[in-house]
Protein backbone atom coordinates (compact mmCIF):
# COMPACT_ATOMS: atom_id res chain seq x y z
CA UNK A 1 0.00 0.00 0.00
CA UNK A 2 2.77 2.52 0.77
CA UNK A 3 4.82 1.90 -2.09
CA UNK A 4 5.53 4.66 -4.32
CA UNK A 5 4.62 6.70 -0.70
CA UNK A 6 7.14 8.98 1.44
CA UNK A 7 10.35 6.81 2.14
CA UNK A 8 9.73 6.63 5.83
CA UNK A 9 6.22 5.53 5.39
CA UNK A 10 7.58 2.58 3.23
CA UNK A 11 10.69 1.61 5.17
CA UNK A 12 7.87 1.14 8.20
CA UNK A 13 5.84 -1.01 5.59
CA UNK A 14 9.28 -3.11 5.05
CA UNK A 15 10.12 -3.63 8.31
CA UNK A 16 6.90 -4.69 9.21
CA UNK A 17 6.16 -7.41 6.78
CA UNK A 18 10.04 -8.54 5.93
CA UNK A 19 11.36 -8.25 9.73
CA UNK A 20 14.77 -7.19 11.18
CA UNK A 21 17.12 -5.71 8.42
CA UNK A 22 20.27 -4.10 7.84
CA UNK A 23 20.58 -0.94 6.84
CA UNK A 24 22.55 -1.88 3.71
CA UNK A 25 19.93 -3.98 2.40
CA UNK A 26 16.80 -1.91 3.46
CA UNK A 27 18.49 1.00 1.82
CA UNK A 28 19.47 -1.08 -1.69
CA UNK A 29 15.84 -2.60 -1.78
CA UNK A 30 14.45 1.04 -1.56
CA UNK A 31 16.79 2.43 -4.01
CA UNK A 32 16.20 -0.69 -6.67
CA UNK A 33 11.99 0.13 -5.51
CA UNK A 34 12.33 4.17 -6.18
CA UNK A 35 14.59 3.75 -9.18
CA UNK A 36 17.42 5.70 -6.94
CA UNK A 37 20.93 4.24 -7.60
CA UNK A 38 23.39 6.43 -6.89
CA UNK A 39 25.95 6.70 -3.83
CA UNK A 40 23.77 10.04 -3.12
CA UNK A 41 20.37 8.56 -2.62
CA UNK A 42 22.14 5.77 -0.56
CA UNK A 43 23.25 8.58 1.65
CA UNK A 44 20.02 10.05 1.88
CA UNK A 45 18.16 6.81 2.17
CA UNK A 46 20.68 6.38 5.18
CA UNK A 47 20.02 9.28 6.85
CA UNK A 48 16.28 8.67 6.48
CA UNK A 49 16.25 5.38 8.20
CA UNK A 50 18.70 7.29 11.01
CA UNK A 51 15.44 10.17 11.09
CA UNK A 52 13.02 7.51 11.47
CA UNK A 53 15.00 5.70 14.10
CA UNK A 54 15.49 9.23 16.26
CA UNK A 55 11.62 9.36 16.11
CA UNK A 56 11.30 5.95 18.16
CA UNK A 57 9.49 4.18 14.96
CA UNK A 58 12.37 1.62 14.81
CA UNK A 59 15.11 0.65 16.92
CA UNK A 60 18.20 -0.55 16.64
CA UNK A 61 18.79 -4.82 17.20
CA UNK A 62 22.85 -5.38 15.97
CA UNK A 63 25.53 -3.03 14.69
CA UNK A 64 28.88 -3.47 12.70
CA UNK A 65 31.54 -2.14 11.34
CA UNK A 66 31.57 -2.43 7.70
CA UNK A 67 34.91 -4.03 7.34
CA UNK A 68 34.71 -4.44 3.40
CA UNK A 69 33.70 -0.63 2.61
CA UNK A 70 30.68 -1.87 0.34
CA UNK A 71 27.89 0.57 1.82
CA UNK A 72 30.46 2.84 3.19
CA UNK A 73 28.47 3.10 6.59
CA UNK A 74 27.88 1.67 10.29
CA UNK A 75 25.48 -1.27 9.59
CA UNK A 76 23.06 -1.04 11.36
CA UNK A 77 20.17 -4.05 11.80
CA UNK A 78 16.68 -1.92 12.80
CA UNK A 79 13.19 -3.59 13.47
CA UNK A 80 9.75 -1.40 13.54
CA UNK A 81 8.74 -0.42 17.50
CA UNK A 82 5.38 -0.27 18.84
CA UNK A 83 5.21 3.09 18.36
CA UNK A 84 5.78 2.71 14.42
CA UNK A 85 3.18 -0.17 14.02
CA UNK A 86 0.89 2.19 15.59
CA UNK A 87 2.10 5.14 13.23
CA UNK A 88 1.87 2.67 10.10
CA UNK A 89 -1.53 1.66 11.63
CA UNK A 90 -2.45 5.21 11.50
CA UNK A 91 -1.38 5.90 8.02
CA UNK A 92 -3.19 2.93 6.13
CA UNK A 93 -6.33 4.65 7.60
CA UNK A 94 -5.37 8.27 6.61
CA UNK A 95 -3.39 7.58 3.39
CA UNK A 96 -5.51 7.25 0.76
CA UNK A 97 -4.80 4.92 -2.66
CA UNK A 98 -3.88 6.29 -6.00
CA UNK A 99 -5.64 6.34 -8.32
CA UNK A 100 -5.58 2.98 -10.43
CA UNK A 101 -4.96 0.99 -7.25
Amino acid sequence: MMEGRPYKFRILEILEAEGPMWNCDLVKKLQDEYHMPSNYYRDCLNFDLIEVAASGMICEDEVELDEEGSFNHLLLKYHITPTGMAFLNELRVKVRPRKGE
